[in-house]
């Protein structure tokens, strides 16, 4: 039986070049190639995508829930990781990575181009800082089809370079790119190159903002967080005044806006005695959605606490919990769109983020890896009081997607 080779594909939250064109064995393989999508102008986001990837988002939500500790992910950076991804894949494989994306009857150039049409949106010139950037790396000596490249040169924007990665600086290439794209906030996805190690397909995500009314550093006072082991000091943001209020039987939360509107910051208390894991589980993105839609203006006094801290997991089994099972199989996964030898398995996926947020807005990023191997107050207002664990996230106002969602649940850990 012959040998299967790991593919590694690394999604970060950043956006990245254009790709080149063929399966040119050395060096920068973005010579010669221009995207022939640049150009599309879209006026909004597919319906039908849009709420895909809300799916797929509240899914892998809830399936990463059940790790321990402050957790946050974000699903849009895995989706372009693994979208480019699908490109060379075929037959079940594509089928059920289709499904875990909540896109099964999404076709692939639908797919492709959505998500598309949404990079152009979201790079809009904005007072917010956001960027997705894509990138894939090969080992120097190995074939790709062209048109597996091509198309991601097309559609993402994938800058493409071949490595030697028996190199000890290979990863350290990989690396810089993964700091530049996130604004130096993750500093590496790669440690080491094994020998089996084939590509990596990355996607970078970047968001900074200020909020549209910040919070007085003068205000900021400890206060006690009740974390699941006991009570810490940390300092809390104070603010009052109107603020959009989020109720739903005994859920509350409240939306903070960014400067320009485009994009919000979420919490979600859960009800007194309700953990937010088990908040998670009773809510779907259906919910979700109208729990935003309903939102109310009203004036409070709001504390939310001051927080910092990166996070990083595998996704290869909450993948496989959603029915991506085969592209995992080293005998079994058909990725012969991308390579004809069809020798190719993803050996895992990994993802890296990093929040921060303080008086003066939020600094957010993530950075997705897929890898293939070869086998072998004074006035008593009502208050809002984000002290015991939470749910939080940055979300697109326009499409109600969460770029970055995740919860807190010490926020004096890092």
């Amino acid at each position: 039986m012959k040998n299967k080779l790991i593919l590694i594909l690394c999604l970060l939250l950043i956006t990245a070049m254009v790709l080149s064109s063929c399966a040119s064995p050395s060096g920068d393989l973005m010579k010669g190639i221009i995207s022939k999508n640049k150009d599309r102008g879209p006026e909004s986001m597919d319906t039908e995508l849009n709420q895909a990837i809300l799916n797929f988002t509240w899914n892998l939500f809830k399936e990463s829930s059940e790790n321990q500790g402050n957790i946050m992910i974000s699903a849009p950076s895995a989706y372009f990781a693994l979208a480019m991804t699908l490109n060379g894949a075929d037959n079940e494989t594509k089928t059920e990575m289709l499904k875990a994306l909540s896109a099964d009857n999404i076709t692939l150039e639908e797919l492709n181009t959505g998500l598309n049409d949404w990079m152009t949106l979201m790079s809009k010139n904005r007072t917010a800082k956001f960027s997705i950037m894509n990138s894939i790396w090969l080992r120097e000596g190995f074939n790709v089809n062209k048109d597996f490249l091509q198309t991601n040169a097309d559609f993402y924007s994938a800058y493409i370079k071949s490595l030697d990665f028996d190199d000890a600086s290979a990863p350290d290439e990989i690396n810089k790119w993964v700091k530049d794209a996130t604004n130096d906030t993750i500093d590496k996805i790669v440690d080491e190159i094994s020998d089996d190690l084939i590509m990596y397909l990355i996607n970078a995500i970047y968001f900074k903002g200020d909020w549209k009314e910040q919070f007085s550093p003068n205000k900021t006072r400890e206060m006690e967080f009740n974390t699941p082991t006991g009570k810490v000091k940390t300092d809390f943001m104070n603010r009052r005044g109107n603020i959009d209020v989020l109720k739903l039987n005994d859920i509350t939360g409240a939306i903070l806006p960014y400067e320009d509107e485009q994009f919000a910051f979420i919490g979600l208390l859960p009800a007194e005695g309700q953990t937010p894991k088990e908040l998670i589980n009773d809510l779907s993105a259906l919910d979700l959605m109208m729990l935003l839609k309903n939102k109310e203006v009203r004036n409070i006094e709001l504390s939310l606490p001051k927080f910092e801290c990166s996070y990083e997991d595998s996704l290869k089994n909450e993948l496989s919990s959603l029915g991506m099972e085969i592209a995992f199989q080293p005998y079994n996964a058909d990725f012969s769109l991308m390579r004809e030898e069809n020798d190719l398995y993803i050996g895992d996926v990994k993802q890296k983020t990093y929040i921060k947020v303080d008086e003066k807005g939020t600094e957010a990023s993530a950075v997705t890896s897929v890898e293939m191997e070869l086998t072998s107050m004074p006035v008593e207002l009502p208050k809002v009081v984000f002290d015991r664990p939470f749910v939080y996230g940055i979300i697109d106002a326009e499409t109600g997607i969460p770029l970055f969602i995740g919860i807190m649940e010490n926020p004096t850990n890092k």
